[in-house]
């Protein structure tokens, strides 16, 4: 595995003719939970108890319908990029057709994912929520790979491939800290372009973590 330095640069290198699409398909995923949560916000702070219940339902039915399998679609995209596949389509319609194509598969993972983050953090104070985490990080990217597995099958492949590499990845998380600042500084809009340089270095790691253990699987 390289260092986090070296998963930046790669990303940086990458995204060297994306930036500007990046940053707009972003924008689009932020407006649409923007709407989401606007709703919900509306009926948590009004004082009846029923419109409260439907706004803090219907953050959480847009989240999981419609924030998380455009977020994974994201990451979908980004793969393509860093394979250099050819595609005559533009980035925003590869991110549309990617929702589409795997939408059922992005829907339950993320369900599934959101569920057993929620209680494990419960549990065990977040410690364990931040490890489940690291170890379902790379769903998105098994789905994209592996269409014809099913969700749960999706996450328990996330999970294996990550054993020994959640430190790693944690590690390269860290590595962005003083990006997280400077989009603190710029009112946010700089995270139009970070939040696409840390899933592109995330995706070069899932390239050497896949390799990995494919090669560990030939081996048995």
């Amino acid at each position: 595995m390289k260092r986090s330095k070296e998963y930046r640069e790669q990303a940086w290198s990458t995204l060297s003719s994306y930036w500007n699409d990046m940053a707009v398909i972003l924008l689009v995923i932020i407006l649409i939970a923007g709407i989401g949560s606007g709703i919900g916000l509306v009926g948590t702070l009004s004082h009846m108890d029923s419109l409260s219940m439907f706004g803090s339902s219907t953050s959480f039915i847009a989240a999981i319908l419609l924030v998380m399998p455009l977020e994974f679609s994201l990451c979908a995209l980004l793969l393509s990029i860093v394979r250099k596949e050819e595609n005559e389509v533009s980035p925003m319609r590869q991110l549309w057709r990617g929702f589409l194509d795997n939408y059922t598969a992005y829907v339950v993972a993320g369900f599934l994912m959101y569920i057993v983050i929620f209680l494990i953090s419960i549990v065990t104070l977040c410690i364990g929520g931040i490890i489940f985490a690291l170890a379902y990080s790379m769903v998105a990217l098994v789905i994209k790979d592996n269409p014809e597995l099913t969700a749960r099958e999706a996450l328990k492949k996330s999970r294996y491939m990550m054993r020994g590499h959640k430190w790693e990845l944690f590690k390269l998380y860290f590595s962005f800290i003083g990006w997280y600042f400077v989009g603190i500084l710029t009112c946010c809009i700089g995270f139009l372009w970070i939040t696409p340089y840390m899933n592109t270095a995330i995706v070069h790691f899932y390239e050497d973590v896949k390799a990995e253990y494919e090669a560990t699987e030939q081996e048995i």
